[in-house]
């Protein structure tokens, strides 16, 4: 038998689809049984479910950090699909910018 309990805010799953890109949601509940514990997610039509398998964290942050996570696995892909000098040089420019943007502020 399952317990739910309400996600406290800054929660996130984070995932990276290798057709539709990435996505952030906002994990809503828990759910506690025999096996562990799971995050649960509103999917479009109202149903709350356990993220897809194409989730790589579930994290607490800040606004700005989960979008910075975000970033970081979007430009894991660009490395992935990366052939050329000149797109290694401008994924690595994008990789500084995160950087930035991850250390102003702390």
């Amino acid at each position: 038998m399952s317990e739910y309990l309400t996600a406290e805010r800054g929660w996130v799953a984070i995932s990276r689809h290798p057709k539709f890109g990435v996505d952030v949601d906002m994990v809503k509940w828990w759910e506690l049984d025999e096996r562990g514990v799971k995050p649960l997610i509103k999917e479009p039509d109202g149903l709350m479910v356990e993220p897809g398998p194409h989730t790589k964290d579930v994290v607490r942050a800040t606004p700005k950090a989960a979008f910075l996570l975000a970033a970081g696995y979007e430009l894991e892909a660009l490395v992935e699909r990366a052939v050329t000098d000149r797109e290694f040089e401008l994924i690595e420019d994008l990789r500084q910018l995160i950087k930035r943007a991850w250390t102003d502020g702390e």
